[in-house]
């Protein structure tokens, strides 16, 4: 792109685009964002209005993605990619549809560049291989470019995990709140670097993840006692894990202790959110002396194990849809 097309780029970005993108930078400067990946060197973005999958705004993506790969400050990569929709989404469901429309002309742009016309026509299609799909079909492992292989000890350089943020959640300190919509992109390389080097902070995120989850649904005034919470989240774990292996084992007449049922943690979560209530019932009732923390919130919630569990295990996908539960006909809230 050349400086003069850059120029009126820049000359089209409204007084109020480039207060949110300030809104955005300022609120990740004060480390109000939970997500470890958001502090440094970023490029953002303000996309026009894009309302289909259609070539013209593959060009205008490749475009983009090839500066994004190409952009350096002071001879260090810039390593976050902010997109910013032309519009506010009105909706969760609105988000999300608009956030899987992008990731989809992403993947096409990307296959644009690297000349590939087979993956880029999947991708228009919405039909490209490797993708985890989750409950409510959300792709779970939402990543721009060529998937990592299973196991595989390298991440594919030019790859990006894709996310998507917004400031329709309910409480602030959501893993996924953000001021403004933002379609956020990170090298995947980073996470399977953070993953290795510092296990440990991967590990607090996912707590951290965990404890918002169950603020989205009860309310930021939620007192939770995080030494304990935190000692007794693998417990949930468990609960998502034994669930889904007796789904399993019972549709495909296995013994529920059989290897073959075991699955992968998104596996695991969509299995578990297809369970009778009252299988997790008879868990947190048999279990109750090592559950301290659920306890506690049910009995000041009134809402069910299986939905205080689904919120603390609510998903890392593309976008998140919180499931607000209900409590006698009325959506809960924490008092």
């Amino acid at each position: 792109m050349n400086s003069a097309k850059n120029l009126a780029i820049e000359a089209s970005i409204s007084p109020r685009s480039k207060q949110k993108e300030m809104d955005i930078r300022n609120w990740i400067a004060k480390k109000e964002s939970v997500c470890p990946y958001a502090p440094g060197l970023a490029r953002f973005v303000h996309m026009p209005a894009i309302e289909a999958i259609k070539m013209e705004h593959v060009y205008y993506f490749a475009q983009e993605l090839k500066a994004f790969y190409d952009d350096k400050i002071n001879g260090k990569r810039v390593g976050r990619w902010m997109l910013m929709p032309h519009e506010e989404w009105e909706s969760h469901e609105a988000a999300h549809t608009y956030s899987e429309r992008i990731f989809w002309l992403l993947n096409a742009a990307y296959y644009h560049l690297m000349r590939d016309k087979k993956s880029l026509n999947l991708a228009l299609n919405q039909a490209l291989p490797g993708f985890d799909r989750g409950f409510k079909s959300d792709i779970m492992n939402p990543i721009i470019g060529k998937q990592p292989k299973r196991n595989a000890d390298t991440v594919p350089a030019k790859s990006l995990f894709y996310s998507a943020l917004s400031p329709l959640y309910k409480s602030k300190k959501f893993y996924r709140y953000s001021p403004h919509a933002l379609i956020p992109l990170v090298y995947a390389s980073e996470f399977e670097a953070l993953s290795v080097k510092h296990p440990k902070v991967t590990e607090n995120v996912t707590f951290t993840m965990a404890a918002c989850g169950l603020r989205e649904i009860l309310g930021d005034e939620l007192e939770l006692d995080l030494t304990d919470f935190r000692k007794e989240l693998p417990h949930w774990g468990a609960i998502v894990d034994r669930s889904a292996a007796i789904m399993r084992a019972q549709a495909n007449g296995l013994s529920s202790k059989s290897p073959e049922v075991m699955g992968c943690p998104a596996s695991n979560l969509s299995y578990f959110r297809l369970c009778n209530p009252k299988l997790i019932d008879a868990f947190y009732q048999r279990h109750q002396s090592i559950l301290p923390t659920l306890s506690r919130l049910v009995d000041i919630s009134g809402v069910r194990p299986k939905d205080l569990i689904k919120a603390a295990f609510a998903g890392s996908g593309l976008y998140v849809v919180p499931e607000y539960p209900e409590v006698n006909g009325y959506q809960a809230t924490y008092h």
